[in-house]
């Protein structure tokens, strides 16, 4: 299993890389892309399609109703808007939420009766705001800075996920929410912190090769770190939640040793936000 985890985390981050890599070069100065633009239609392609499947098919597991088709769509068109929010108004954003409301409401009225459908609309809101509202604000941060920021915000996120598990495993005794993940401990938290926080640092001081608007100091570098860590946790612990609800281990079975989309993104979707609120 460990074995599995390293060669699927290992080829995770080189896929990565080189979509980064693809987006740089075709969003240069003379490209003919805007900032971004690669990175977007993978998540539109790609990773939004599989998010949204994960979560409608959890919803499902827990008998609550969901359309897969709309959440899908809202989802992608949310994520896009809010790409774009640098060179269009934010009302964009909002108004995919006013459709999404609209078209959930529809949808969950189809049968001609008004049982259960604030239920429904909202849980219907919440797969839409999840599978592509949270990866949104990546793509935000993405259109105003450099594509290596982006890069390395993840790997502090994730570096924070592999600190708190090395840590955990190895002299983790404290269980820090045993009713909802019995092997998260408060030692495993402690690592991952130290983990995310050095590796913030030293790609701080990498940022200096960068423009001057994507250069962070040592200080934001190592802050980011540790509050990415603790909010990744979190944003863990709400992929627990929902895994438990559903009744199931994993998300999925996708990525051999990992599961599936939402067990590696649970983290780095909590994270979006703060990573663009710290580093734009």
């Amino acid at each position: 299993m460990l074995k599995k985890r390293i060669i699927t985390g290992i080829l995770l981050i080189l896929g990565l890389t080189g979509i980064v890599w693809l987006d740089m070069s075709f969003a240069s100065v003379d490209g003919p892309l805007y900032d971004g633009t690669i990175l977007a239609l993978f998540c539109a392609v790609v990773v939004v399609p599989l998010l949204a499947a994960e979560t409608c098919q959890m919803i499902s597991r827990t008998g609550r109703s969901t359309s897969y088709p709309v959440v899908l769509v809202c989802s992608i068109l949310l994520m896009l808007s809010m790409w774009q929010h640098e060179r269009d108004a934010m009302n964009l954003p909002l108004g995919v939420l006013a459709l999404s409301l609209l078209l959930g409401f529809m949808t969950c009225s189809r049968d001609r009766s008004p049982q259960g459908v604030i239920n429904s609309v909202s849980t219907m809101l919440f797969a839409i705001m999840y599978s592509g509202g949270l990866l949104g604000f990546w793509l935000m941060l993405r259109s105003t800075h450099d594509g290596w920021v982006i890069l390395g915000a993840i790997l502090t996120v994730k570096m924070g996920d592999i600190g708190a598990f090395a840590t955990g495993c190895t002299i983790g005794r404290t269980r820090l929410i045993p009713w909802l993940s019995p092997k998260k401990t408060w030692e495993g938290l402690i690592g991952g912190i130290v983990a995310a926080s050095v590796l913030g640092g030293l790609l701080a001081i990498a940022s200096q090769s960068l423009p001057e608007g994507d250069r962070y100091s040592i200080l934001m570098g190592v802050l980011f770190g540790a509050v990415a860590a603790v909010i990744g946790l979190l944003g863990d612990l709400i992929g627990s939640a929902m895994k438990r609800d559903a009744g199931v281990k994993d998300s999925g079975a996708m990525l051999p040793g990992l599961g599936g989309v939402i067990d590696i993104l649970d983290s780095l979707l909590l994270v979006g936000p703060v990573a663009w609120w710290m580093l734009r």
